[in-house]
């Protein structure tokens, strides 16, 4: 089986859960880095996507089931371009707080979404 690839974790700012220190540690080394502002500004809104999802979870379309750290990072992940904008005024990229429905749209062109069960 191939290592656990644990950089998810710190690339959404999702804790680790305690049952799992052995991935905790490994997670922790990881450091990235921003070669240009727009880099920074795509790892802001992956952290604010995993935000979003820990604190409005109520808000994420039917079907999006989040019950472990895994499954919040990965999805913050596959949904930060719904946070991703552009300033008004000097057209540089920035980090939004979307509506609702611009997540449920990048995550139904992911693949994210299924149906309630």
């Amino acid at each position: 089986m191939p290592p656990y690839d644990c950089r998810v974790f710190p690339a959404a700012g999702v804790e680790v859960d305690d049952d799992q220190p052995d991935i905790a540690r490994r997670a922790r080394r990881w450091r990235f880095e921003h070669p240009s502002e727009a880099d920074w500004v795509r790892h802001d809104a992956v952290r604010a996507a995993a935000r979003f999802v820990r604190e409005r979870a109520d808000l994420l379309p039917d079907g999006v089931v989040v019950s472990n750290p895994t499954q919040r990072a990965v999805l913050a992940i596959h949904m930060h371009e719904a946070f991703l904008g552009r300033d008004g005024q000097s057209d540089r990229a920035v980090v939004v707080d979307p509506e609702p429905e611009a997540v449920r749209v990048v995550l139904t062109r992911r693949g994210r979404t299924r149906p309630a069960r």
